[in-house]
């Protein structure tokens, strides 16, 4: 069988040719539905991709706010411990109290 007779086969057989252009639609068919496909799943993929990426900002951006936060009150509990005096004087506490905290230093130990 050579190829003018496969040609004059489709040339003289309207049927045949029918058949022929229907499969090559159904080909051609697959064809763009398989490229589509593919363009949907990238598009997918670049979307999941930027929204993990926003997603691994925000965490960066909030770890260094709380870690921010963190070293500040740090900062200040070790200024208020190490600031105050870790025991109170005489003229720190109201006078009734002080005179029963520090009777001992007046002499006498007598409160006011």
């Amino acid at each position: 069988m050579t190829w003018a007779v496969v040609t004059k086969f489709f040339t003289d057989n309207p049927i045949a040719r029918w058949i022929a252009w229907a499969v090559v639609a159904l080909i051609g068919w697959e064809a763009v539905k398989r490229h589509l496909k593919d363009a949907g799943r990238k598009a997918e993929r670049q979307a999941s991709a930027v929204k993990q990426a926003q997603a691994r900002e925000a965490v960066v951006t909030r770890s260094a706010e709380i870690i921010s936060e963190e070293r500040g009150n740090s900062d200040a509990a070790l200024k208020a411990r190490d600031g105050g005096d870790s025991f109170p004087t005489s003229d720190s506490v109201p006078d009734e109290v002080a005179a029963v905290l520090f009777r001992g230093e007046d002499g006498g130990g007598k409160a006011g």
